[in-house]
């Protein structure tokens, strides 16, 4: 049986979903700084290239961080939600990230 992964979707699953808050609109508009959160298991390095690579960017600097775990409750059961690293990339001066690439 063969599979048939498309090299960008497989790329896209590793990027869970830009963040869209008050804070991450005056960085993108004040110092071209996107945020993001991927796969708990993705370094710098590896993220850069994920970037650079699926939407066509230069990026500067990248900082990360890994928010604390939240609880969730649903009924009598409790657990954690799924955890994450959010990424800030800073690109070039005139570049831009297209988030039609990312459905």
């Amino acid at each position: 049986m063969q599979a048939n992964f498309s090299p960008v979707k497989v790329l896209t699953d590793l990027v869970k979903y830009p963040v869209i808050t008050e804070k991450s609109y005056v960085s993108l508009f004040k110092n071209k700084q996107y945020t993001f959160d991927v796969d708990l298991r993705l370094s710098k390095p590896q993220i850069k290239k994920l970037f650079e690579n699926l939407f066509q960017v230069n990026v500067i600097s990248i900082n990360t961080h890994i928010p604390p775990r939240k609880k969730m409750r649903v009924g009598s059961s409790q657990g954690y939600k799924p955890r994450y690293k959010r990424v800030i990339l800073t690109l070039k001066e005139g570049q831009s990230i297209n988030f039609s690439l990312m459905n």
